[in-house]
């Protein structure tokens, strides 16, 4: 881990964005403030939640995107902590937060599309019964409510003000829902704010200003207003794609990733003005600000595949921002492997509140208060539906796959030689011993540390949902591409 010079840039970003005075939150006892921790400050200490929908680590400005497609995250980085290698824990948006929100691995909490869990305990139930007043605005669909992911929030919003027909729900609804809740809100209390956004997902379709910005010369005929999910993209990378000149499809992808990128922008821009009214009102440094993301996504440039739902990297690495109350630890960039259920420990350590039993994450406050380092070697998984990946380190990745028949497909990647996974070691001659030594080492670990899950994993992963998708959440994942719940 190695800390950059802090640069309290934010206020002066967002000092043009709106909101007043009258949105401060009231001071008072309550439970879960952290006191007496050192650097940790009295009082109420509130947490906001973002999840950007979809957002590639290496797309944005903090991480070396070339393109400033996200100005208000740079400069919220410079008063933050920067994890550079964070994993989630699927590559779906249902699985993803559902380990976001209880700190358990997929295999734990068994929440997959079609199969919908409540878990014994959530992120927002925790710090409710601690005395918080929850809240949370979500796009929908796999974050519809009836899903599961309600649990804890006294408010829960999913859906547009009077609008029934489904679509891709973004922040130009969903912020404007959550400023009202937030000037209205009980200002003796601490909150906690949950806000999801559709605006990088699929189809990347954006107000003429950012597609002008980011791509106004393409003239090509991809149509991105109907081009999202599995079904759409098999189509163009098998049907369409061979029938094109290869400069063609070089400029229909550019077109693409741009759109994607202007997305960002969007997005960005958006989250921007929401934080500056907490900026403005004193809010945000009285609360913890996580900004992250469920996965990424696959743009066609590394593989000819389009979308997420597989376990390659750029699906499975995404942002991680951390700003503590009055920008403690600003500027640290904290190069540790981390993952998506290390959050909810965080946060309950942070807080000072006891961290349940099912919890599979840790807590990261040793990293950023004692020092505390990994030594480069952690256990990390990944899984959707019958895949399943995981690592101990950042070299070796072990992907597996389950076949119908009951046997599995394994690879082995090399992430420091082959960090694109283009060559499984199985696939080369010359390498299949030193892959066959890695597998026998690190298989055994993983199977006996999952054997000693068991007891844990049965008593923590909740129960099924039954009939839990209507048919107006059927209609809002069919608008993000995904087919009976399905991939997209």
């Amino acid at each position: 881990m190695r800390k950059l010079t802090a640069s309290l840039v934010l206020g002066l970003l967002l000092a043009s964005c709106g909101g007043d005075e009258s949105g401060a939150g009231g001071a008072g006892p309550a439970a879960g403030t952290g006191a007496g921790a050192p650097g940790r400050p009295e009082g109420p200490i509130s947490v906001i939640l973002v999840s950007l929908d979809t957002c590639r680590q290496d797309r944005l400005t903090p991480y070396g995107a070339p393109a400033r497609n996200s100005p208000v995250l740079d400069a919220l980085a410079h008063e933050s902590v920067t994890f550079t290698d964070c994993v989630s824990q699927s590559s779906n948006t249902g699985p993803s937060h559902r380990s976001l929100f209880t700190g358990q691995y997929v295999h734990r909490h068994r929440h997959q599309p079609g199969r919908y869990m409540r878990s014994p305990y959530s992120w927002a139930g925790l710090l409710a019964e601690a005395g918080y007043e929850t809240a949370a605005f979500t796009g929908g669909g796999f974050l519809a409510e009836g899903l599961g992911f309600e649990e804890g929030f006294q408010t829960y919003v999913a859906k547009d003000d009077n609008r029934n027909k489904a679509y891709r729900r973004g922040f130009a609804t969903i912020l404007p829902q959550a400023e009202r809740w937030w000037r209205g809100r009980d200002q003796d209390k601490p909150f906690f704010l949950f806000l999801h956004t559709y605006d990088i997902h699929c189809p990347y379709v954006v107000p003429e200003k950012y597609r002008a910005e980011f791509d106004e010369g393409y003239d090509g005929d991809l149509d991105l207003t109907t081009f999202c999910g599995r079904e759409e993209f098999d189509r163009y990378m098998k049907e369409v794609r061979p029938t094109l000149p290869l400069e063609r499809f070089k400029a229909d992808l550019d077109h693409l990733r741009n759109m994607y990128d202007a997305g960002i922008a969007l997005t960005d821009a958006q989250l921007g003005a929401f934080l500056g009214l907490l900026q403005q009102s004193g809010a945000l440094d009285r609360s913890l600000l996580i900004v992250t993301s469920d996965h990424g996504e696959s743009l066609g440039r590394r593989r000819p595949y389009l979308g997420h739902n597989h376990l390659w990297e750029e699906q499975l690495k995404v942002p991680l921002l951390i700003r503590f109350p009055g920008a403690a630890f600003a500027g640290t960039v904290c190069e540790e492997p981390v993952m998506l259920i290390d959050l909810l420990p965080t946060v309950l350590d942070y807080l000072g509140l006891p961290i349940p039993e099912g919890v599979q994450g840790e807590s990261l406050m040793p990293i950023l208060e004692e020092g505390k380092s990994y030594g480069g070697e952690r256990l990390r998984i990944s899984q959707y539906q019958d895949r399943l990946a995981f690592r101990y380190d950042t070299r070796w990745k072990v992907h597996v796959r389950q076949l119908e028949d009951g046997k599995s497909n394994v690879k082995l990647f090399d992430l420091q030689n082959d960090p694109a996974e283009q060559h499984s070691l199985f696939a080369d001659p010359d390498r299949r011993e030193e892959a066959q030594q890695v597998l026998d080492r690190l298989v055994p670990r993983f199977q006996e540390w999952m054997n000693a899950q068991k007891e844990a994993d049965a008593r923590f992963a909740g129960v099924v949902i039954e009939d839990a998708v209507s048919e107006d959440v059927a209609a809002e994942l069919r608008a993000l591409g995904y087919t009976e719940g399905g991939d997209g």
